[in-house]
């Protein structure tokens, strides 16, 4: 009887093996608690940039603003609600010195993420209106040219060191889920195979 199946199935095992491995080394790493310590990035730490934290009254407004260093690249920004509850509602309204407008955005969530491409090298502003019943706190968040980001460039970054090698081993993982499976149909394939070819003999 062939044994391509049960060579297969092993393989399988052994990926799973290696990412259980891994992800336990990563969750050793980072400490007992995920959700202190920097095992999870925190909105700030994805971005190169962050404002003071300010509250905003219901109905009023407050402008946040940011000065670009470039142009003709993406500018990624963020608001981050850190108080968030869940009636919070906030318009945001995004414009240059000059009055031109960069998008209008109506959110509930805690935090929410745009990008819009500079044009040129100019102050920007950010109308956040709290449009709920509470007074929140919040902060804005900007990166130029995200690609480059601190975040996906610094190898020391919270994103590097646990969440992509957390997300290689959910793939080995995946992996290794299938090539048990295709193991499994392999071996029940050749016990077939030789069973009928055993009537011959």
């Amino acid at each position: 009887m062939k044994k391509r199946g049960p060579i297969v199935a092993i393989a399988g095992a052994a990926l799973i093996a290696i990412a259980l491995a891994l992800s336990y080394s990563i969750m050793e790493r980072a400490g007992s608690s995920l959700g202190g310590n920097g095992f999870f990035p925190s909105p700030e730490s994805m971005f190169d940039e962050t404002s003071e934290r300010e509250t905003v009254y219901p109905g009023s407004t407050y402008t946040f603003s940011h000065t670009t260093s470039s142009s003709q690249v993406p500018l990624m920004w963020g608001l981050y609600i850190t108080d968030y509850k869940s009636d919070d509602r906030v318009a945001v309204n995004v414009t240059n010195m000059f009055g031109d407008k960069f998008g209008s955005y109506l959110e509930g969530d805690p935090i929410f993420i745009k990008s819009f491409v500079i044009p040129k090298v100019d102050t920007y502003s950010f109308d956040v209106k709290n449009m709920g019943n509470s007074s929140i706190t919040a902060e804005m968040l900007f990166s130029e040219n995200p690609e480059k980001s601190k975040a996906l460039t610094d190898p020391n970054s919270p994103f590097n060191k646990n969440i992509v090698p957390l997300a290689a081993a959910g793939f080995l993982v995946i992996f290794g889920v299938i090539a048990i499976i295709a193991g499994i149909v392999l071996s029940v394939l050749d016990w077939r195979k030789s069973r009928n070819q055993s009537r011959y003999i």
